[in-house]
């Protein structure tokens, strides 16, 4: 009997420490305001891996909430996919920023004059890529 309830003990331990953890969606809004926030600052500083850290904690953080709660944040999700594109594109990760810019569109982000004036992306404006983006933007 103490080797089952030893078990079932380390059975639970096991799966508890696997399962994927929850966001409370009543605090998402203003944390996702604040890392987001947090990021833009970093960029601005010009300290692309701190941004890059703050994107990846912001993005689980996001990949925590449940199927239908993501599709109510998909543009947060977008803000934090353009936020991405940003530091990638300064540490000459350029594909990486192409395909988060392309999912940032593909969720819902409208302003094609951002992405053609922003600084922090123009080393992607070389890219034929980058202008089928910036097109598909209605």
């Amino acid at each position: 009997m103490k080797k089952l309830s030893l078990l079932i003990a380390v059975g639970s331990f096991v799966f508890l420490s696997i399962a994927k953890p929850t966001t409370n969606v009543s605090t998402f809004d203003s944390y996702s305001q604040q890392m987001q926030a947090m990021a833009s600052k970093y960029v601005a500083e010009q300290k692309f891996e701190n941004a890059n850290k703050a994107v990846s904690k912001w993005l689980a953080t996001y990949n925590a909430l449940s199927s239908t709660e993501k599709e109510n944040y998909k543009t947060v999700y977008a803000n934090i996919m353009i936020e991405d594109a940003k530091a990638l594109t300064q540490i000459n990760q350029h594909y990486d920023a192409l395909v988060c810019l392309k999912n940032a569109v593909k969720n819902g982000y409208s302003n094609a004059e951002l992405l053609k004036t922003d600084s922090n992306l123009s080393a992607l404006k070389t890219y034929s890529e980058f202008d089928k983006i910036v097109k598909s933007i209605k």
